[in-house]
């Protein structure tokens, strides 16, 4: 999947493919739903995650991309979860006020091509040191494959017309099988589509969808049964858009999430802004619509604190509403709606120190 930027001479000739977005994931869900008529389709479509299984296992297991707020050390030899500290003479300019850095004191870089087995999440929302054995284990589950062309015209190359792409690749072995995988939502009595190919985006490209039986579904890491002093750990599980009115009434995209009653951000990890592009088609496959808008990339974490006279009450019912599910899904905007239900934004909760 390209990431939707122009690659014309100018414009720097390179792009990057990347893995599907939620839209191109619930696209193809939705068209193989509505291939068997009167079926309606999913409410919603949570996803897509990375997850494999081993040898001729029907059962699945999901990984997470690495959280934000859990780096190497300098040296490359270890691991640390950096926590909130007030740093003396030094300032920022987020638009949150009383805002916390993140910081260790040997804190590296959060590496984006690691993904995190669920057991391994799930101790990191429950506010654990991390286990130095068991990340420095974890493999690269795609390869990045880097390609060089050319453009030509009467057999001829044109002049600055070389360009390069970036392509990724599962790492599929003979005992471990890699996919996306996505959890629908069906309506009562809805029957789940038939395995098969489907089109998966757009340029043609079609993907072999399976169903998971409900004994061999994949599980999502559990929340903390409480969350003490009101401290809530979102983390992103999915890229989020978060939409804001502008001061001219229009609409634009913002770092931070809208924030729940009578909570405030205390610090946030977030990585690169990432682009994303999503169009549709009419009955008579003519363009309806294109858009292109920054996102927030999956492994992005947020720190809330709870105020109030029950901040510890008020933060494990937030905690219960929104866990495994995408922060949106109920929205005033139509919009916000629609991307929420598709899959963007999906939360996982937890608690920190």
């Amino acid at each position: 999947m390209r990431d939707g930027r122009t690659i014309i001479s100018g414009a720097g000739g390179a792009a990057r493919t990347r893995q599907p977005w939620p839209t191109t994931i619930a696209g193809a869900l939705g068209a193989a739903f509505a291939a068997r008529p009167g079926t309606p389709r999913p409410r919603t479509v949570r996803g897509p995650f990375l997850g494999y299984r081993e040898g001729p296992a029907p059962e699945w297991s999901l990984t997470f991309p690495m959280p934000a707020d859990l780096v190497r050390t300098q040296d490359g030899h270890g691991w640390r979860r950096v926590r909130p500290r007030d740093l003396e003479g030094v300032r920022t300019d987020a638009d949150e006020p009383g805002m916390r850095f993140l910081h260790a004191d040997d804190a590296g870089d959060s590496p984006d091509d690691l993904w995190l087995h669920r057991e391994d999440l799930e101790n990191h929302l429950c506010g654990h040191d991390p286990d130095q054995d068991e990340l420095d284990d974890l493999k690269p589950p795609m390869e990045r494959e880097r390609r060089v062309g050319i453009a030509r015209e009467d057999r001829a190359v044109m002049h600055s017309h070389t360009y390069t792409t970036e392509y990724l690749r599962l790492k599929d072995t003979q005992l471990r099988t890699w996919a996306f995988l996505a959890v629908s939502e069906l309506a009562p009595g809805a029957a789940a589509p038939e395995p098969g190919p489907v089109r998966l985006g757009g340029g043609g490209r079609v993907a072999d969808l399976e169903v998971c039986q409900a004994e061999h579904s994949p599980n999502f890491p559990q929340r903390p049964k409480s969350f003490p002093g009101g401290k809530v750990l979102v983390y992103l599980a999915t890229p989020a858009i978060w939409r804001v009115r502008g001061d001219r009434e229009g609409w634009r995209n913002r770092w931070a999430p809208p924030l729940p009653e009578n909570a405030h951000l205390v610090a946030a990890a977030v990585k690169r802004a990432e682009h994303v592009a999503s169009s549709g088609l009419d009955g008579q496959k003519t363009p309806r619509y294109a858009w292109l808008r920054w996102a927030v990339p999956a492994g992005s974490v947020y720190l809330l604190q709870f105020t109030g006279p029950a901040p510890e009450a008020a933060a494990e019912r937030w905690a219960r509403r929104s866990h495994a599910r995408a922060w949106g899904e109920t929205d005033s905007d139509e919009v916000t709606r629609e991307l929420a239900t598709a899959g963007f934004g999906l939360v996982l909760t937890g608690t920190w120190t």
